[in-house]
């Protein structure tokens, strides 16, 4: 009974042993430093906007965009609101206006600009850069004509 009793204690040391050794182990591995956490980026995608692209006095299609976007996590606890509001409002605005691209003779070198032009000003409205980058999933124009329930006459 004795040597049972004993046997017990053992191992129930050696198992004691060997869990405090093992979390003394991953202990000790690299620890993340502040340079790292500091520089954390995390992404949001948008929901779809459809905007109305006018022309002539009178509407000639929509505009149909999702955007995905990349955030400092670090400025993003600083700022109280969601920056995806900002992105869609300026996507919105960008597109609608069509001063910078011309969303019925589109070119290549277009969509680098209004992805750009889209980072810029929500940094600038939000007083700090935290839009890292933003990319276009999805962009697609609709004439009015290819409409569903459009008159085709």
């Amino acid at each position: 009974m004795m040597k049972l009793l004993l046997a017990g204690l053992w191992a129930s040391a050696v198992s004691l042993a060997a869990a405090f050794g093992m979390l003394q182990w991953q202990r000790s591995g690299a620890p993340v430093t502040s340079v790292e956490a500091e520089t954390t980026i995390e992404e949001f995608r948008t929901k779809a906007i459809n905007v109305p692209i006018i022309g002539d006095g009178t509407i000639q299609g929509y505009m149909v965009a999702q955007f995905v976007f990349t955030v400092d996590a670090a400025a993003l606890r600083k700022i109280p609101v969601n920056p995806e509001v900002y992105v869609l409002d300026e996507a919105f605005k960008t597109i609608y206006a069509g001063e910078q691209v011309n969303f019925q003779n589109m070119k290549k070198q277009d969509l680098p600009l209004l992805a750009r032009k889209l980072g810029e000003n929500v940094n600038r409205r939000l007083g700090m850069k935290i839009v890292q980058d933003v990319l276009i999933d999805q962009l697609s124009y609709i004439p009015k004509k290819d409409m569903r329930g459009a008159n085709k006459t």
